[in-house]
C-alpha cells in the first residue's frame, strides 16, 4: 500500500510540475551573422538547450544550458567546425591566423562547473581537430570586443542581422554592462 501511494504521490508530483516547464524549454536555433577582425561577415548557426528556472523574481522560460556554435570557414576546415559547450558564446573571431571562441557562464550551475574562473570568461582556440581550452592570457587582446549575440533572440528570429543585432534593443541596449561588450580582464564575478 505504501508503495502504491509512493508511486502515485511521484506520478501527481511530475505532471504537476509541467506547467513549470515553460514554453520555451527545450532547444533554439538561429543563424547569426558575425563581423570577424578581418573585415569578412561570416553565417554561423547556433543551437542552445534551454530549461526554464525561478531566477529569484520570476520562472525565466529559457535559461541556456548548452550551445552549438556550427562555423563554416574553410581556411580552418573543409567540413563544418561544432563548438559545443555550457556557456553562451560571446567571442567568435579569428587573430593571425587562429580561431577563436570565447564563452561566458549563463549561471552559477555553469560557474561551478567550468572551476569558477575569475573573470568568467573561458576561452577555445581550434587546433585543427579539435576545441582547446586556453586561459584568459591566451585570448588576443585584438577580439576582446564581443560579436555575438548576448542574450537569445526572441523566438521568431531565425535569422539575426548584424543591423539587428547592435541595434538598441539587442546588444546595443545600454543595459548591458561593460563586462558583456567587450572581455574585461578585471571583472569579478558575484555567480
Amino acid at each position: 500500500m505504501l508503495k502504491q501511494f509512493a508511486k502515485v504521490f511521484l506520478i501527481f508530483m511530475g505532471l504537476t510540475s509541467l506547467p513549470s516547464c515553460g514554453a520555451d524549454a527545450g532547444f533554439r536555433a538561429w543563424q547569426e551573422e558575425v563581423r570577424l577582425s578581418d573585415g569578412r561577415v561570416i553565417v554561423v548557426t547556433q543551437t542552445r538547450r534551454c530549461e526554464s528556472a525561478y531566477t529569484g523574481k520570476e520562472v525565466a522560460p529559457c535559461i541556456s544550458r548548452e550551445t552549438w556554435l556550427t562555423i563554416n570557414l574553410p581556411e580552418f576546415s573543409k567540413q563544418e567546425i561544432v563548438w559545443n559547450e555550457k556557456l553562451d558564446p560571446r567571442v567568435l573571431n579569428i587573430h593571425e591566423g587562429k580561431l577563436y571562441v570565447v564563452g561566458w557562464p549563463t549561471t552559477g550551475r555553469e560557474f561551478d562547473l567550468y572551476g569558477k574562473p575569475q573573470p568568467p570568461y573561458i576561452g577555445y582556440r581550434w587546433t585543427g581537430k579539435v576545441w582547446e581550452r586556453i586561459s584568459l592570457q591566451e585570448i588576443p587582446e585584438a577580439i576582446y570586443s564581443t560579436n555575438m549575440i548576448i542574450d537569445l533572440p526572441p523566438k521568431e528570429i531565425k535569422f539575426l542581422t548584424l543591423a539587428r543585432k547592435e541595434s538598441f534593443s539587442m546588444n546595443g541596449s545600454p543595459d548591458y554592462r561593460k563586462h558583456h561588450r567587450r572581455i574585461d580582464p578585471t571583472y569579478k564575478s558575484n555567480f
